[in-house]
């Protein structure tokens, strides 16, 4: 199955719709610095590092949980630390106007780490997470739905997210730093640094390294949240992600080639491995 026309106008028609009416930034601008993060990029992971980085130089308790909601929530989270610097995570992308570093600096905007991960992966992880909620085959579920009602997270979802991300870091690169998953994972403790001079956050070398070693898959699993669904946080192990076929290689090669404006450095127009953890 290729790309059709109607994908291709869907897909813009709507990231337009979308993109002018999202003013989500705006309302979550109170915080020193806002993660944006794909769906399935390892945003639970580099969460829970920051927040017991955080914890360990302000000495306060660590995360309770393995989301750390009470130290680095949602927008909408109830702050348990005032003491600490505010910092949030969310999926939302900016408005086109919230995209120009100059608008951003007089809104008050705050600084942005946008984490992002090879969108083949990303697919797989987030096709595994929730296959019984939507009950398709990986191919049907990699078509997606331009109109974006039928799944949490799709390529056309995703294709948005590196758009407007892309966009925005393009023209505000000292207020927006982008981290890729596989580099957060090649050179951990060197990428939580960073993003912590980004936040201008003053973590020392032994708190980053404490935010790295309480952070492993066995150590996070431990520390599931009883009142939230299971799955809720993958962090490793169970079912293993699908496999693409030739087709639906193809078809991603397509779709990116008419669709995506920043890859930020993946390479799409070949197969690749798709299954990384």
């Amino acid at each position: 199955m290729t790309v059709t026309s109607q994908q291709i106008a869907g897909f813009h028609y709507h990231a337009w719709r979308r993109g002018l009416g999202n003013f989500a930034l705006l309302s979550q601008r109170h915080c020193v610095g806002q993660i944006a993060s794909m769906h399935q990029s390892g945003t639970h992971w580099l969460k829970f590092m920051l927040a017991n980085a955080l914890s360990y130089q302000h000495g306060t308790p660590p995360p309770a949980y393995n989301h750390a909601n009470d130290i680095i929530g949602g927008p909408k989270d109830p702050i348990v630390h005032p003491l600490l610097p505010r910092l949030i995570s969310s999926h939302s992308m900016p408005h086109p106007l919230l995209r120009h570093a100059c608008v951003q600096h007089a809104l008050g905007l705050p600084r942005y780490v946008v984490l992002v991960r090879d969108l083949r992966a990303s697919l797989a992880s987030n096709y595994v997470k929730w296959r019984q909620r939507y009950d398709v085959d990986f191919s049907t579920y990699l078509r997606g739905d331009v109109a974006g009602r039928r799944y949490n997270s799709d390529i056309w979802w995703t294709l948005r997210f590196m758009n407007s991300w892309g966009d925005a870091a393009a023209r505000a690169p000292m207020r927006i730093a982008v981290l890729r998953y596989e580099d957060l994972q090649a050179a951990t403790e060197t990428e939580l640094a960073r993003v912590a001079r980004h936040f201008q956050l003053g973590l020392s070398h032994a708190a980053i390294t404490h935010g790295v070693a309480q952070s492993d898959k066995r150590s996070m699993a431990a520390r599931d949240d009883p009142n939230r669904p299971p799955g809720a946080v993958r962090v490793g192990g169970g079912e293993r992600d699908p496999d693409y076929s030739a087709d639906d290689h193809a078809f991603i090669a397509e779709v990116c080639r008419r669709c995506l404006r920043h890859d930020f450095g993946y390479d799409y127009s070949r197969p690749g491995d798709a299954s990384a953890s």
